[in-house]
């Protein structure tokens, strides 16, 4: 772990730079949440919600991908953490607490009724591939689940103003932090 106090969102070791284009990829979400929903005649605690789900998906897409988050997530826990923070540790753990399109799914309606769980399970079924596979093919295989999501989030009836969460979701915890990028390597 570099220098500084452990953080579950960066680590420690994330420049200031790292953290800044994390936060802006965030707002650029709420943004284009903002302009393509004006017409969506959310509560304001919907937006609420909304704003929440774009901010913590979209900049998670960059956060997870900054070498220090690999460092700290691919590698032991650096302290001995209690039964929570060991589950949300571990590859697949941090991937099945990601609840966020099931909580979409019920609080916006107009979807499929298992749209919230298909995509939970899909996101989490990646991060178990991902993280049984040999390294060399972790990343093909990430890129192949996350791929076949994209392409099928177009044909399964999404809330509305959300069709943009699956692949977001999948961007964020299959490829970003499911695959251990080159040089982050651990062997325990």
């Amino acid at each position: 772990m570099a220098g500084g106090r452990p953080s579950w969102l960066f680590e420690s070791g994330a420049s200031p730079r790292e953290k800044g284009l994390a936060h802006a990829v965030a707002l650029a979400g709420v943004a284009a949440l903002a302009l393509a929903g004006r017409d969506l005649g959310w509560a304001w605690w919907q937006w609420l919600v909304g704003v929440v789900l774009v901010y913590d998906l979209a900049g998670g897409v960059v956060a997870n991908a900054l070498d220090s988050t690999q460092r700290f997530y691919h590698s032991p826990l650096p302290f001995a953490g209690n039964a929570l923070q060991r589950f949300v540790h571990h590859p697949v753990g941090l991937t099945a607490a990601h609840v966020q399109p099931v909580v979409a799914g019920l609080v916006f309606p107009g979807g499929a009724w298992w749209w919230g769980p298909l995509w939970y399970c899909w996101a989490l079924a990646g991060a178990v591939v991902a993280h049984r596979a040999d390294p060399r093919w972790q990343r093909p295989l990430a890129m192949a689940v996350t791929t076949c999501g994209v392409l099928a989030a177009p044909l399964v009836a999404a809330p509305p103003g959300l069709a943009w969460l699956p692949a977001v979701l999948l961007l964020k915890l299959v490829l970003a932090h499911g695959v251990v990028h080159l040089g982050q390597r651990v062997t325990s």
